[in-house]
């Protein structure tokens, strides 16, 4: 079964979810510009952003090596989420054997309680993540390598 056949239309978050982000994204706390750069979803001034805090329990930065890939260090990164439209962006800071670069994916979530499913629209693939009962911690595991296994735990806080 492909991930369209379980989950037919990525369209946004469940209400449940979208209450728990907008209340994270409402609340006190820094309220300085921090959205990610260089165009797209990421933004959008009303999103709600998430900042990469460790791979797995690997704090930053963290140097990887998923399946038959390269190592990778992973510096920085964040995750941005639209509570309306369930649009989402994840920036990641990394370096590999070609040097330091930076990494975007994006696309569509739906939420189930607290299990987000996030549409790649880069690889097609969908991801499942976990957010803690407070949402302040979303926990995605995500296939680096992009041969259909998860590999990498990206832990984003608030």
């Amino acid at each position: 079964m492909s991930w369209t056949e379980s989950i037919p239309r990525l369209t946004k978050l469940s209400p449940l979810t979208t209450l728990l982000i907008l209340a994270v994204g409402c609340g006190g706390g820094d309220k300085s510009p921090t959205g990610p750069g260089g165009g797209g979803q990421g933004d959008d001034p009303s999103a709600v952003e998430f900042r990469l805090a460790s791979l797995g329990f690997a704090g930053l930065p963290a140097d990887v090596q998923p399946e038959d890939c390269e190592v990778v260090r992973f510096y920085s990164g964040t995750i941005a989420i639209e509570p309306e439209t369930g649009e989402w962006q994840i920036d990641l800071k990394v370096h590999d054997n070609s040097g330091d670069w930076h990494f975007r994916d994006y696309g569509e979530s739906e939420g189930d309680g607290d299990t987000v499913f996030f549409g790649s629209q880069v690889s097609g693939a969908t991801y499942q993540a976990t957010v803690n009962g407070d949402a302040t911690e979303i926990k995605i595991m995500y296939d680096w390598c992009y041969n259909g296994v998860p590999d990498v735990q990206l832990v984003f806080g608030r």
